[in-house]
């Protein structure tokens, strides 16, 4: 199941200490002569993240507490407000088009002459606009766009990653300091999810 509410404690997200992005995997084989045959196995990376430096003080440690218990743990997916990649500019926000109505949401990655993409499945709401055609609707939960008629040529927005916590256990120690109380554990990992 994926919880599409609440999103990840965005009081933790952005707090210091919060780690993490994107992760690609690759195989490399080294042939007799020494060179390298490089196989990139994933089209889109996956993010991951620890927040276990992230939550040291009661008002923020509470909260994460009771998102992981709606969680469940590993059982099922929420979002992840990515503070360090969010938004999507007009020359970023392009489209895959899917039939002659319905375009899933890209944000596209460019170096150069180089770019890569990458599908946006949990877009923020009221915060997309599209050009190009006649808008009709957004699915919020897949990041499809619905036309009216025509076609798109950009949107601009904000999204959050569809991830799950990569742990069933979140055992936290409390340290009793000159400020007060503390917490502290070894780590909450949190990974992205394809949905």
């Amino acid at each position: 199941m994926f919880l599409e509410a609440p999103r990840f404690p965005e009081g933790v997200s952005n707090a210091a200490g919060w780690q993490g992005g994107a992760g690609y995997q690759t195989d490399i084989v080294i042939v007799d002569s020494g060179r390298e045959q490089r196989n990139s196995v994933w089209d889109y990376p996956r993010h991951e993240y620890d927040c276990a430096h992230a939550a040291r003080y009661v008002e923020q440690y509470k909260p994460l507490q009771n998102f992981f218990h709606v969680a469940g743990g590993m059982a099922n997916g929420f979002r992840v407000k990515d503070w360090l990649d969010f938004t999507v500019t007009g020359t970023e926000g392009v489209f895959d088009m899917i039939d002659a109505t319905h375009f899933q949401l890209v944000k596209a990655y460019f170096s150069g002459a180089q770019s890569r993409e990458r599908a946006i499945q949990k877009p923020t709401l009221g915060s997309v606009i599209v050009t190009g055609g006649t808008f009709g609707s957004i699915d919020l939960s897949t990041g499809i766009v619905t036309m009216a008629s025509g076609t798109p040529t950009s949107w601009v927005g904000e999204f959050d990653v569809p991830c799950r916590f990569d742990t069933d256990r979140m055992v936290g120690r409390a340290i009793k300091g000159a400020g007060g109380v503390a917490m502290e554990w070894d780590s909450i990992p949190i990974v992205e999810i394809r949905v």
